[in-house]
C-alpha cells in the first residue's frame, strides 16, 4: 500500500474532486494508504469541501492541512463548487473544527512515516511545498524541511507544467514558488503536464451512474454548468502517482525542468547534477485510460 499526501487547489476546477475522489477509491481497494491532504489556496471553502468528500466516503478521520496565507486563489471566481459542499454537505470543518497549518501537518506527517516511502501528489499550485522545503527544524524533528524530505519522500508528482515548453495554470499562479520547488527538491519529480491531460476527457458516468447527492457528481455539475465532462489533468496524476505508469505513459527523463519568472517552463535536454525530473507522455491509449478513470469515479464504496 503506497503512503500518499495530496496537495489540492481544490475549487478552480472541478478535476481536483475527480481526482480526490479517484485517490479515496484506491486506498478502499488497498492501493494507498492516505497521510493527509493539504489545501494550497486562502479560500476558507477549500478544506471543508475535502471534508465533505472525506465524510461522503466513510473517511473523515483523514488529516487535512491548508495554507496559512491570506488572499492567494480565494475570489469568488474559484468557488463554483468548493463553497456548496463545504456548506451543503456534513463534514467535521462545518462543526467548527479548524484544519491545521499544511506546513506543521506536512512536517509531522513525514516524521512519522518510513524512510524515501511517501509519495507527495501536487495537483496545485506548488505553495504549500515551496513552505514546507524552506521550514526549519522543530519539535517535531530535528531535519529542516529539505533534509525531511530527502528521507522520507520516494517522489514528488506533479500536474505542473506543459511540455517540452509552454505555460501552465498551476505553474504561472506562483511562479517564485514553482521555481524554488524544481530547482530545490530532493527527490526525484515526474511532472504530468497541461499536454498529457486535456483531451482525456472524463465524468459523465458520474451523471449516469452516482447518486443525484454525490458530491463529486455536485462538483462536476456546479463547475461545468451544463457539461458533463472534463479534462482529466488532475486525474491522470493520482493514477500515476499511485499505479505508476501502467503501461499507459512513458517517460522522457533525458533531460531537467527549468521555471522562468514568467511562470513559463522548459524541458531541458541532458542531465543536471542534483535534479532527478522527468515528465509523462502518453501512448495511444486515449480510451482506455478514460474508461479506468470514469469507472474509478463511479465505484461504490463499501463501508
Amino acid at each position: 500500500m503506497k503512503p500518499v499526501i495530496l496537495d489540492t487547489d481544490i475549487g478552480p476546477d472541478c478535476d481536483d474532486a475527480g481526482a480526490l475522489a479517484i485517490l479515496l477509491t484506491l486506498a478502499d481497494q488497498g492501493e494507498a494508504d492516505i497521510l493527509g491532504v493539504m489545501h494550497c489556496t486562502s479560500s476558507p471553502w477549500g478544506s471543508g469541501c475535502i471534508s465533505a468528500i472525506h465524510t461522503y466516503y466513510g473517511r473523515s478521520d483523514i488529516a487535512i492541512g491548508t495554507l496559512q496565507e491570506e488572499r492567494f486563489l480565494d475570489e469568488a471566481i474559484y468557488q463554483k463548487y468548493n463553497r456548496y459542499l463545504a456548506e451543503h454537505y456534513p463534514n467535521p470543518l462545518r462543526q467548527g473544527e479548524k484544519p491545521e497549518d499544511a506546513t506543521a501537518l506536512y512536517r509531522k506527517l513525514l516524521a512519522g512515516a518510513a524512510e524515501r516511502s511517501v509519495v507527495i501528489i501536487a495537483i496545485g499550485p506548488l505553495i504549500n511545498l515551496y513552505h514546507l522545503l524552506r521550514s526549519e527544524s522543530d519539535d517535531v524533528h530535528s531535519l529542516n524541511g529539505a533534509a525531511l524530505i530527502k528521507e522520507k519522500v520516494e517522489k514528488l508528482v506533479v500536474m505542473g507544467g506543459a511540455f517540452p515548453s509552454g505555460k501552465e495554470w498551476n505553474i504561472e499562479m506562483h511562479p517564485v514558488a514553482a521555481k524554488f520547488v524544481v530547482d530545490h527538491w530532493p527527490t526525484p519529480i515526474v511532472f504530468s503536464g497541461y499536454e498529457a491531460g486535456a483531451d482525456i476527457q472524463t465524468g459523465s458516468r458520474l451523471f449516469m451512474d452516482a447518486d443525484a447527492d454525490h458530491p463529486v457528481r455536485k462538483a462536476y455539475e456546479l463547475y461545468l454548468d451544463g457539461g458533463q465532462t472534463r479534462s482529466s489533468w488532475d486525474l491522470i496524476t493520482v493514477l500515476i502517482g499511485v499505479r505508476g505508469l501502467c503501461g499507459l505513459w512513458e517517460l522522457e527523463q533525458e533531460g531537467w525542468v527549468e521555471v522562468k519568472a514568467s511562470g513559463e517552463n522548459k524541458w531541458n535536454k541532458g542531465k543536471l547534477p542534483g535534479k532527478e525530473h522527468s515528465y509523462i507522455k502518453m501512448k495511444n491509449k486515449k480510451s482506455e485510460i478514460e474508461s479506468i478513470l470514469d469507472e474509478l469515479l463511479v465505484k461504490e464504496i463499501e463501508n
